[in-house]
C-alpha cells in the first residue's frame, strides 16, 4: 500500500521510514518520540541534523533554507542561512556563541538574508568570537564570500555606529573564508571534524555542496543545484544525503498563480524534480535521502513524494521546518521537534564565558552619538540622568 503523507504537518516527519538501522548486531538507543529542543545531550559520537529552513517561498510555517548539525563534541555548523532560520535556530534552544559556523552553498537571498541577523543576534546574546563565514569564489570578486561579507559589513554600518562598544566589541566581526568552487577542496579540518565542498550545476559558476565527516559519520549538504554527477560522486557511503527538490510544476501553479513555463523554467531548469533527485539517490545510495525545498502544505507534499518513489526506493524523508534527525554508528532516527513557541534566546555556559575572559563593555570606544539639538529632546527620568552623570564622571559618555 502507497504511503500516505500524515497531517496536520508539523506533526509527524514526512517518512515512510523512521528509523535506518545500520547495525542489525547492535543495541538501539530509544529516543523519545519527539525532540524536546535543548534537553538531549548528544554522545561523542553522534550528529543531531536539525531542518531550519525548508521551503521557498519563506512563510510562518516554513522558512527559506538552512540546516544546522550539532555534534557530540560540542561544535555546531549551520548551512545556509536563508529568511526564517534565525527565528528556527533560537527555537531549538541552542545558545548563539554557537552560531559561529556557516557554510553558504550559493549565493541567493533565500540562502544568506539571515546572516545578518545572526550577525545582530549574537552581539547581545553571547557570542564572542568573529562569525566564520565559509563560502565559493565567483568568475568575479564582486560574486564571492569576501565581498559578500564586505557588503554585510556596508549594510550594517548604521546598525554598528549604534551599538559598536556599547556591547563587547568581539561579537561585531565576521570573517570570510572563500575557495575555488572546481573541486573538492578541504574548507574545515578542525576538532575530529572535516567540511569538504564540491561544485555543483547551479545557474552560474560559484555554487557548491559540502560533505561534513566526524568520527566515522557524515552528512552532505548538497545546496541548489540541478542533479549532477559531482553530487553522486561526493555522496559516497554518507549517511545522509539532503539534496533539493522542487513541487511538480503543477504545484507552483496552482499555488503562486505561476505560468507553466515558469513554473517549468524554475523547477525543472536550476533545480531539481522529485524524478530526478530519485536517480541521485539511487546513484549515491545514502544511508538516509532528505529532500528539501519543497512546499510543505495541504495537498503538496504527496505528488512530490509520490515521484520520487518512481525511481527511488531506499529510506527519504521529506524534510519539514524541525525535522531532526539523529546519526549514529548504529542508526538514523528521524523525528518532529517540540519546542516552546516564544522561546528567549539561551545564555552561554558560564564556562564559554570564562574562556573568553568575560563581557567587556567599553563605552569610551562609542563610535558615534546624537547630535546635541537632538539630544535635548529627550525627557528626563532621574535614575537614568545619575547613570549618564556617572558615565560622564568617568570619560566614558
Amino acid at each position: 500500500m502507497a504511503f500516505v503523507m500524515p497531517e496536520p504537518f508539523g506533526t509527524e516527519p514526512l517518512t515512510d521510514t523512521k528509523v535506518v538501522v545500520k547495525d542489525q548486531s547492535a543495541d538501539l538507543k530509544k529516543y523519545p518520540h519527539v525532540y524536546a529542543a535543548g534537553t538531549e545531550t548528544l554522545a561523542v559520537d553522534e550528529m543531531r541534523i536539525s531542518a531550519l529552513g525548508t521551503g521557498y517561498p519563506s512563510r510562518r510555517g516554513q522558512g527559506a533554507a538552512g540546516f544546522m548539525v550539532e555534534l557530540g563534541n560540542g561544535e555546531v555548523f549551520i548551512f545556509d542561512a536563508g529568511a526564517g532560520t534565525n527565528m528556527s535556530f533560537n527555537h531549538m534552544a541552542v545558545p548563539y556563541n554557537k552560531a559561529n559556523k556557516f557554510f553558504i552553498s550559493h549565493y541567493h537571498i533565500d540562502h544568506i538574508a539571515d546572516l545578518l541577523v545572526y550577525y545582530d543576534y549574537g552581539q547581545p546574546n553571547g557570542r564572542l568570537e568573529p562569525m566564520h563565514i565559509y563560502g565559493p569564489a565567483g568568475e568575479t570578486r564582486e560574486l564571492g564570500m569576501e565581498a559578500l561579507v564586505e557588503n554585510l559589513y556596508a549594510m550594517a554600518a548604521w546598525h554598528d555606529a549604534v551599538k559598536y562598544a556599547r556591547l563587547d566589541t568581539r561579537a561585531f566581526d565576521m570573517q570570510a573564508h572563500e575557495f575555488i568552487p572546481e573541486k573538492p577542496t578541504l574548507v574545515y579540518d578542525e576538532n575530529d571534524t572535516k567540511v569538504i565542498a564540491f561544485p555543483v550545476p547551479h545557474g552560474i559558476y560559484g555554487a557548491v555542496g559540502y560533505r561534513l565527516e566526524y568520527k566515522g559519520l557524515s552528512m552532505v549538504f548538497a545546496g541548489d543545484c540541478e542533479p549532477s554527477s559531482l553530487t553522486v560522486e561526493n555522496s559516497q557511503n554518507v549517511d545522509v544525503l539532503i539534496h533539493e527538490t522542487f513541487n511538480p510544476p503543477e504545484t507552483y501553479v496552482e499555488k503562486l498563480g505561476w505560468t507553466d513555463m515558469q513554473a517549468k523554467l524554475v523547477a525543472w531548469t536550476m533545480h531539481t524534480a522529485p524524478e530526478a533527485a530519485a536517480l541521485v539517490y539511487q546513484a549515491a545510495k545514502p544511508g538516509l535521502a532528505v529532500s528539501f525545498h519543497g512546499m510543505v502544505a495541504p495537498g503538496t507534499p504527496q505528488p512530490l513524494f509520490d515521484r520520487m518513489r518512481e525511481n527511488y526506493d531506499g529510506p527519504f524523508v521529506m524534510a519539514q521546518d524541525f525535522t531532526v534527525v539523529n546519526v549514529t554508528p548504529e542508526q538514523i532516527v528521524t523525528r518532529m521537534t517540540a519546542f516552546e513557541p516564544g522561546p528567549m534566546p539561551v545564555p552561554p555556559d558560564p564556562e564559554y564565558i570564562k574562556s573568553k575572559g568575560g563581557v567587556r563593555s567599553t563605552p569610551d570606544e562609542v563610535r558615534a552619538s546624537m547630535p546635541r539639538w537632538l539630544e535635548e529632546t529627550i525627557i528626563p527620568v532621574p535614575f537614568i540622568e545619575d547613570f549618564k552623570d556617572e558615565l560622564k564622571a568617568k570619560g566614558l559618555l
